[in-house]
């Protein structure tokens, strides 16, 4: 019986084994609380935040033990346990846990930012990416089951940091199994965490939103995906069940222990409860099987004895009660020490133990520990029996919490308060004494003023009472919370005071509208109205003066703009405030549209006028009285008065001229604040016109500036503007130095690949060679066959012209490959030789030699160099014989003629027009109804022969008349105007079906067609654009379209079925379609001879502007290259060089009008076509040269000359650096003209910042990746050019070589430079768009390269493995005797010089030769002889020849060879002879 069936038919007794150990050794979990200070009333809410801490805090314990173990097996400190996540995620610490476990895998130079430089000071890149696949690729190496891997967004973005730890967990426990690692600790219950901490990874873990992995389950999951030893496990088991009985703890540890048991999480701190409740467990399922009835001899072993998983369950267990145990000690410790320190008096003592994690308390906050110990020492005194407990002390923390809480709202508020009304914010004051911690009164909203007001005086009271007093930091006091409560109050006061005073002058104003001087008279005298020297005889004059106050105040008000209910007023103390009577609000702060001028008077106002008439009163009365006096008085004391008035003013001025010069100033600068305060008024008022204006100005000046730039010489001046658009940044930097190692290797590699090509084609010598003797041999056996049967004939080889396998015929198949590969390649030949021979052989040549060299255009390569070819034949015949645009629409190109024929005749491009024009030309033919006849004769004549069938009787009209006749007649002219109708309508169809499916069109002809406008641009620059275009629609409509619409048979557009044709009708019909669409694409109108048309204008009008927009669309197409992912590695890439299929005639012919035409083709005495044609010299008259002429045979194309990638090579490269140097300059110094510059000395200011510039390109330089990119000659950067007088000797050395290379001149300041600098600026977003396209590109041709080098290598490991096998068939055809191993052939010299074979032999005469013995012989390398010899008895040193550099002799013409060491002089033919017959022959 299997181990788990065991298992499951006892697992209920083990689960009680499992209960009585509870019962044994756990401690009950709830305790009185007078004991230990824990209480048993827990709610859900209580229950549920329980959980999630208990979560947070085992994931923590998973943390602290990941960590730790890390540190053991890498040797370094990883910082706190909550920053472990944030440490893990560059990475480096893990790739180097990987280096740890798996050197080979992750070797420690790979990890990227080992030294945590670059994450320190730029924090992550993406580079850190790498250090995590080494680490998830040494972890691969091990073994480790993938399902335990997380993805790198879960560690480098972070996205689920609880799988990576539950990763790095699985992977301790498979290292400790394999001997790699020490085993993880169990810190679950023992590591500790602060409440804070525990709150903080709550949060992250709820940010994660993700539920932990089971940690508990890793043991078992790999104990599932390791290959276990059942055998031994099983072994273990037993072993682990007889080891109880021995009731040894330490013994059964070690056999729990035992790797081949597979049991995780072994303590050893629980040894002894291990080996007892495993003994209880076995002892209880003996028992249990044994009443069962069941005998250890019949049934399976495990129905006594615990199963692995029984045993691993029960360690679990223990390890958790264990885990519980602590913990609970851990609680009742920490509460005990609580109650300890609240009876003594050290706050950071008591502190420390609340924050202890075992003590289950929450919201410790460190700041409030006063209040703590105060608070619980309270709680501690006022119990008198027992220690607080854990609900109580919890009590006590949120009473305190709260208690601080309201001080620091407190302390906030007045914080928030003294930080407005000291910055004199009224409304933030206001907002601020609402604030709950105040607890004031009523706050008035249109008291605020007042309420800022009497705070700012109080504290200044206090400030400077501080300051009197000798108190240095007296600018520190701030107000209490007692002396705010009494300014409010004092304020509240007065705002009752100033009320009544408000409404007592209110109620003045009111009783006037009554009439009546008593009521004002009483309101007068009232209290709050502060009105004094009021008589009660001048009631009168009160009422009378004061309504004439008030009807003044009226009429003014009326005149101002705004409000004038609203009162100005001040106070008895001097207060201003304003009052409105009609709806009492009283406010201190002139309202919003409130007038400066009211109907209502001020008590000022009143009591001016009561004051008046009181003192008026008086005046008369006493004047009355006292009339002589008082004249006599006023004279004297007027000019008392104005004496002492002049003598003060005068004597003030002088004493104040400083002061009045100071108001002076203060008075004029208020004005011209007021005036510029007008003006942001203004200019804020119209700020929408202003940023207009702005903008315009500022894109008129830039335009203006760019259109200087663009100018043919732009000025030092105006680069200064936009040099800063060439700054790099790193990104443009970094494609460069990409875009240059990229290059570099490409050529390295084609460099290598034309050395592997060049061995294959010496092998391929090798092989022909080996190939042809051996025919040659089988050739002369043959012959010598016949011989002997016919005593005579000879043997004539047959001739293969340009494939004969020799060095004159190969050496000019060789330069024909050449010529034709740079005819292919080079479309100028072509395009210059096809308008300088005779243009009655220029088609014929075209469509027999041309499209044959480009084979048709069949593929990408070849239709791309065919579209060149035609882009510059057509440059040439527009440059040659296009004098005016119109000749393309009038004249007959012969180009244009060409491409249309090619485009329209190939099987691709004719499918291209049946989908375009098939289904309309279709619908036309169908329409058997429809006849599209619009002359007017043709109608009228129709018109009698339908009149004369439906009548039966002859027309009266006659037969033959003219069109003006025809149009006479209404019908006739209804008839047309019908017809043109449903002419319109079906040539809408057409345009609207060519103009909607412009990219169906062929990428040739529209390249075709940008090229010609193109050209005529260039050619006519004063032409107009709609010009060129109708020359542009020429060919792409009237050439190309519409031939296709009036003879759609002839061009296989429509299916027509056999033997059947188009009527006349039907091309009648089309032929009317394709003419109004010629007119339309053409703006051709239709004038009086033809006014029957004349409707159709407007159509053609309105359809050409929609052909304008068509060819100018249809002309405006991607590059070339770009279309056909194309550019100068594409030959290089190819696995099989190019290939045409041509006849000796035609290579020969085209050979002949090349030497005939040489000068006008080429360019100059050093163009390669003069090379190839010096190696080719004349045509070869010999027919044996060449071969049969009529018959084609596949012509490999070759290029002679290397691709050429070397940056100085080139005088640009130095142009690109000048300009690089002379933009650094100009950053730096500026002056009038660039010679100035150059020649004017730099001041120090500039000197430090190029230093600056200087160094940051030098720190740039050391950080690039190789040594060749520092020492690139391409590099723009020179260290040398450390200050700006070497820079400019550095700029003026270039410029001197430039010179000579005619490339600037110094005369004109070096414009030549400047504007190539100016072009840069313009062009510096294209250039990055082409460096982008130039990666792409350069990425597929490494792609290509290397599979290119993978078949080179393969074709010369096969073609020497070839060789060889030829070598050791010709070894094959030799006969030897029974037990020869080697084969061997001797000779005398004489016989050998009579032969022919032997030439001489240096200091032995020929009359010695018979006395010289000579021996051929084979050794164990094929094709490999040792000849030796003897002369005299004397040993001659022995020669080693091999027969492939034998052939390879004859094959390059060489008749005698010599061999150094002996003086030995042979004829190579007769020597290839001798051992053909000897040792590959027939005997």
């Amino acid at each position: 019986m299997a181990e788990t069936d065991g298992s499951t038919q006892l697992f209920g007794g083990v689960a009680n084994v499992r209960a009585k150990a509870q019962n044994i050794h756990d401690t009950p979990r709830f305790y009185d609380g007078e004991e230990n200070g824990v209480d048993d009333r827990v709610t859900a809410d209580n229950m549920d935040e329980a959980r999630q801490s208990n979560m947070a805090y085992e994931y923590l314990c998973h943390l602290e033990e990941a960590k730790n173990w890390i540190e053991a097996c890498i040797e370094e400190d990883l910082g706190p346990t909550l920053d472990i996540e944030e440490a893990l995620r560059n990475g480096v610490i893990l790739a180097k846990l990987g280096h740890y476990f798996a050197p080979e895998v992750v070797p420690e130079k790979r990890i990227y930012d080992s030294d945590l430089e670059r994450f320190n000071l730029r924090g992550l890149h993406f580079k850190h990416t790498d250090n995590i696949n080494y680490w998830m690729r040494a972890m691969a190496s091990i073994g480790l089951p993938q399902i335990f891997f997380p993805t790198t967004p879960d560690l480098y973005d972070k996205k689920n940091m609880p799988k990576v730890i539950y990763c790095i967990h699985a992977l301790s426990i498979w290292l400790s199994k394999l001997g790699k690692a020490p085993n993880i600790e169990n810190l679950l219950g023992i590591a500790e965490f602060t409440e804070e901490d525990i709150t903080e990874m709550r949060r992250a873990l709820e940010d994660y939103g993700i539920s932990i992995p089971a940690f508990n389950k890793i043991g078992g999951i790999l104990e599932k995906e390791i290959g276990v030893d059942e055998a031994g496990k099983h072994a273990a088991v037993i072993v682990i069940n007889e080891i109880l009985q021995k009731e040894d703890p330490e013994v059964t540890l070690k056999a729990l222990q035992n790797k081949k048991a597979y049991l995780n999480y072994i303590e050893i701190n629980n040894s002894v409860r291990y080996h007892e409740i495993l003994f209880l467990a076995k002892l209880d399922k003996t028992e249990t099987a044994l009443e069962e009835g069941k005998t250890s001899e019949e049934s399976d072993i495990y129905e006594f004895y615990l199963t692995h998983t029984e045993i691993q369950d029960i360690i679990d267990d223990i390890n958790e009660i264990v885990r519980k145990e602590i913990a609970e000690s851990k609680f009742r410790a920490a509460i005990a020490e609580i109650n300890r320190c609240a009876l003594g008096d050290c706050a950071q003592t008591l502190l420390a133990a609340l924050q202890v994690t075992a003590s289950r308390l929450k919201n410790v906050n460190d700041l409030n520990f006063d209040l703590y110990l105060e608070f619980l020492k309270a709680a501690k005194q006022s119990k008198e029996v027992g220690n607080l407990n854990v609900d109580e002390i919890q009590e006590v923390l949120e009473l305190a919490n709260e208690e601080m809480r309201k001080r620091r709202d407190l302390e906030g508020a007045l914080r928030i308060l003294h930080e407005n009304f000291l910055a004199s914010n009224i409304d933030g004051t206001f907002e601020a004494l609402h604030h709950a911690a105040f607890k004031l009164p009523t706050l008035h909203k249109n008291a605020a003023p007042k309420y800022q007001a009497t705070l700012f005086f109080e504290l200044a009271k206090l400030q400077d009472k501080a300051q009197k007093e000798g108190m240095e930091d007296y600018e520190s006091i701030r107000l209490t919370h007692a002396q705010i409560q009494n300014c409010i109050a004092a304020v509240n006061n007065q705002l009752k005071e100033v009320r009544r005073f408000a409404e007592a002058i209110a109620n003045i104003n009111g009783c006037l509208v009554q009439d009546d001087p008593q009521e004002t008279l009483g309101a007068l005298h009232v209290q709050a109205a502060s009105i004094k020297d009021v008589l009660e005889r001048c009631a009168d004059d009160y009422h009378v003066w004061i309504k004439e106050g008030i009807s003044v105040k009226k009429q003014e008000a009326e005149q101002a703009d705004g409000d004038s209910s609203w009162i100005e007023m001040r106070s008895p103390d001097n207060q201003i405030f304003f009052y409105n009577p009609e709806s009492k609000d009283l406010v201190w702060v002139k309202p919003e549209g409130a007038s400066d001028v009211s109907h209502y008077m001020a008590q000022d106002e009143i009591q001016w006028i009561v004051s008046r008439v009181t003192a008026k009163r008086l005046r008369d009365e006493w004047f009355d009285e006292n009339v002589d006096k008082v004249v006599r008085l006023q004279s004297i004391a007027r000019m008392s008065l104005a004496r002492k008035r002049y003598r003060d003013r005068l004597k003030f001025l002088h004493e104040n001229e400083e002061a009045a010069l100071r108001i002076q100033c203060l008075w004029r600068g208020y004005l011209v604040r007021k005036e510029l305060q007008e003006r942001k008024d203004y200019l804020n008022k119209n700020m929408k016109h202003i940023i207009r204006i702005q903008a315009w100005v500022r894109g008129y000046q830039i335009r203006k500036n760019y259109l200087q730039l663009t100018q043919d010489k732009p000025s030092v001046q105006v680069l200064y503007k936009f040099l800063y658009l060439l700054d790099q940044s790193a990104v443009d930097h970094a494609e460069e130095a990409e875009l240059r190692k990229h290059k570099a290797s490409i050529v390295k590699e084609i460099r290598h690949n034309q050395q592997l090509e060049k061995e294959i084609n010496e092998m391929d010598i090798k092989i022909g060679l080996l190939v042809k003797n051996r025919l040659t041999l089988q050739d002369v056996v043959t012959a010598s066959k016949k011989l002997k049967k016919a005593k005579g004939g000879e043997m004539v080889p047959k001739n293969r012209g340009l494939k004969e396998l020799s060095k004159e015929s190969r050496e000019m198949l060789e330069s024909y490959q050449h010529l034709f590969y740079l005819l292919q390649t080079n479309p100028k030949y072509l395009a210059k030789l096809l308008f300088t021979m005779p243009q009655n052989n220029c088609t014929k040549f075209m469509e027999s030699v041309v499209l044959t060299i480009y084979n048709y255009g069949t593929n990408s390569r070849e239709e791309c160099l065919l579209l060149r070819l035609f882009e510059n034949a057509l440059k040439e015949e527009v440059q040659r014989k296009v004098d005016k645009v119109q000749d393309i629409s009038t004249g007959s190109p012969t180009v244009i003629k060409i491409v249309v024929g090619y485009y329209r005749g190939t099987q691709g491009n004719q499918n291209s027009l049946k989908s375009l024009l098939g289904p309309l030309i279709e619908q036309v033919m169908e329409d058997s109804d429809l006849n599209m006849n619009i002359h007017p004769l043709e109608v009228y004549k129709a018109w009698i022969s339908k009149t004369e069938m439906e009548t039966g009787e002859p027309s009266k009209l006659p037969y033959d008349v003219t069109p003006e006749q025809a149009l006479k007649h209404k019908e006739v002219t209804d008839e047309i105007e019908n017809t043109i109708k449903k002419l319109v309508k079906i040539i809408k169809s057409f345009q609207e079906k060519i103009i909607g499916t412009v990219d169906q069109m062929p990428y040739g002809i529209r390249y075709m067609a940008m090229c010609l406008r193109k050209n005529l641009k260039e050619k006519f620059p004063d032409s107009s654009e709609e010009e060129i275009l109708k020359a542009v629609g020429n060919l792409l409509y009237y050439r190309y379209m519409n031939p296709v619409i009036t003879a759609p048979d002839s061009f296989e557009v429509i299916d027509l079925a056999a033997g059947s044709n188009m009527n006349n009708v039907q091309r009648r019909n089309l032929g009317s379609i394709a003419k109004i669409l010629q007119h339309a694409a053409s703006f051709k109108i239709f004038d009086s001879d033809a006014r029957y048309l004349a409707s159709l204008n407007s159509f053609i009008k309105t359809a050409y502007i929609k052909f304008m927009e068509f060819f100018d669309a249809a002309s405006t197409i991607t590059d070339i290259d770009e279309h056909f992912n194309m550019d100068e590695f594409s030959d290089v890439t190819m696995l099989n060089k190019p290939m045409i299929f041509i006849s000796p005639n035609e290579i020969s012919s085209t050979h002949q009008l090349l030497l005939d035409h040489q000068k006008q083709v080429t360019d100059s005495d050093d163009d390669p076509m003069n090379e190839v044609l010096a190696a080719l010299g004349p045509v070869p008259e010999d027919e044996a040269m060449l071969g049969d002429k009529s018959t084609e045979f596949g012509l490999v194309l070759t290029n002679k000359w290397e691709l050429n990638m070397s940056d100085e090579s080139n005088i640009q490269a130095l142009f690109s650096k000048t300009k690089y140097l002379i933009v650094d300059l100009l950053k730096i110094q500026r002056g009038e003209t660039f010679t100035a510059i150059l020649h004017s000395a730099a001041n120090t200011q500039q000197q430090e910042l190029y230093k600056a510039i200087h160094s940051r390109r030098l720190a740039a330089e050391n950080e690039k990746s190789s040594e060749e990119e520092k020492n690139s000659k391409m590099a723009l950067f020179d260290p040398n050019d450390t200050t700006i007088e070497k820079l400019k000797e550095h700029i003026l050395k270039n410029l001197q070589i430039l010179e000579q290379h005619k490339l600037v001149t110094p005369t004109e300041d070096y414009q030549e430079i400047l504007t190539s600098i100016a072009k840069d600026i313009c062009n510096q977003r294209k250039y990055r768009q082409r460096r982008k396209q130039d990666l792409k590109k350069i990425g597929e041709t490494v792609e290509r390269m290397n599979k290119k080098k993978k078949y080179y290598s393969e074709a010369v490991t096969y073609y020497q493995e070839y060789v060889q096998s030829c070598v050791s068939n010709l070894s094959k055809g030799g006969k030897t005797k029974k037990g020869d191993r080697r084969k061997t052939a001797k000779y005398s010299a004489q016989k050998l010089y009579e032969k022919g074979v032997l030439v001489e032999i240096e200091k032995v005469p020929v009359s010695s030769f018979k006395a010289v013995t000579i021996e051929f012989s084979t050794t164990d390398e094929v094709g490999t002889f040792e000849v030796s010899g003897k002369l005299s008895g004397f040993n001659i040193d022995k020669i080693n020849v091999v027969f492939e550099n034998l052939l390879q002799l004859q094959y390059e013409g060489v008749s005698t060879l010599k061999f150094e060491d002996s003086g030995v002089v042979v004829n190579v033919n007769l020597l290839i002879f001798l051992l053909n017959k000897k040792f590959y022959g027939v005997e």
